[in-house]
């Protein structure tokens, strides 16, 4: 986003994410980076929504399952009030059908926490340029899925029914 307090010092990102262990250890992967710098942290969906206004981060990397109202509402919240903010989702499920889900609320890429440190940082430089990024596990189980015409029953779920599936 062109009016991130981040400007002309590489990307500025808001990591989001319950485990305050996970956070420490993806800050510090990410301070490594000569171009990617971690503006805020929040713990929660709900308070991701509100630091977003007024941190106005070029890239938001988020978990899905959350307390509170998870990682796939605060994807909807965000993007209602800013439909530019780009969202990288960072699960632990490693499954295309959550990949799918949140690609479709309108995040921009999807990783598994279990990825290499360079996967991610590439990811959020994808994203930040507007991009769409896959891991290519789940891209290649997206692709399968699709030339086979795999329904999935938590296809046919609702937003709202998916979201209590996820909690």
């Amino acid at each position: 986003m062109s009016d991130s307090k981040s400007s002309g010092s590489g990307i500025g990102v808001m990591l989001v994410d319950d485990h305050a262990v996970v956070r420490m250890g993806f800050r510090l992967l990410l301070e490594g980076s000569s171009d990617i710098r971690v503006l805020a942290e929040a713990e929660s969906g709900e308070e991701a929504c509100r630091k977003f206004s007024e941190i106005r981060p070029d890239v938001i990397v988020m978990d899905i399952s959350m307390p509170g109202i998870g990682g796939l509402e605060a994807i909807d919240r965000i993007l209602a009030r800013e439909p530019s903010a780009r969202i990288l989702v960072l699960s632990a499920h490693e499954d295309a059908m959550h990949a799918r889900r949140v690609l479709k609320a309108g995040a921009a890429g999807y990783l598994t926490k279990r990825s290499a440190a360079e996967a991610l940082m590439q990811a959020i430089r994808q994203v930040q340029q507007g991009k769409t990024f896959l891991e290519p596990e789940i891209a290649h189980q997206l692709a399968v899925q699709q030339l086979n015409r795999e329904e999935n029953p938590l296809d046919l779920l609702t937003e709202k029914e998916f979201k209590v599936f996820l909690a």
